[in-house]
């Protein structure tokens, strides 16, 4: 995700939701953003075989 495309998803998510976002934020929750979209595209890019599946319950 770039951070364009990170700025634009913190925009509409803000205004869909009716949240201020303190200027002093923005950065911030647009970092985290990108780091969100990182984590999730290593989980994305992990494929199952057709004997796996995501379990139901998390234990560690």
């Amino acid at each position: 995700m770039t951070e364009d495309q990170a700025e634009a998803l913190l925009n509409a998510a803000a205004a869909a939701l009716a949240l201020p976002v303190d200027p002093a934020h923005r950065p911030g929750v647009i970092a985290n953003l990108r780091l969100a979209a990182r984590m999730a595209a290593l989980v994305e890019g992990k494929a199952l075989t057709v004997h796996q599946e995501p379990a139901p319950v998390y234990r560690p």
